[in-house]
């Protein structure tokens, strides 16, 4: 199994722009089951309670107040991961469905 760190990388969104892409995820990461969204909940909070752990160690106010924004700027990149191959076999399905919607956006309008 391929572990994808960005969503660009993913053949099935590499039709999308990144806003798309995005919104895609997301359609895909609620889609899924409820015991998957659970261990992808889980996990996450895992990554944080072990980054804010290892925050706590440190000494000095100016040192904690670093790592905060830190942890804050790499927050992201800790934990889409996660979510991005957890929700992946659903991508396909959430992808026929933006285009669904964007094509009846499209109707409406017209």
């Amino acid at each position: 199994m391929k572990i994808y760190w960005s969503a660009r990388r993913i053949p099935e969104l590499k039709a999308f722009k990144a806003t798309d892409r995005a919104l895609i995820i997301q359609l895909a990461a609620r889609s899924m089951p409820l015991p998957r969204r659970f261990l992808t909940k889980t996990l996450q909070l895992v990554v944080l309670i072990a980054l804010f752990w290892q925050l706590i160690s440190v000494e000095s106010w100016l040192w904690r107040i670093l790592a905060l924004l830190a942890a804050g700027l790499f927050y992201p990149l800790l934990l889409h991961p996660l979510t991005l191959n957890l929700s992946r076999p659903y991508l396909p399905q959430a992808a026929r469905d933006y285009r669904a919607m964007q094509e009846e956006k499209q109707d409406s309008a017209d």
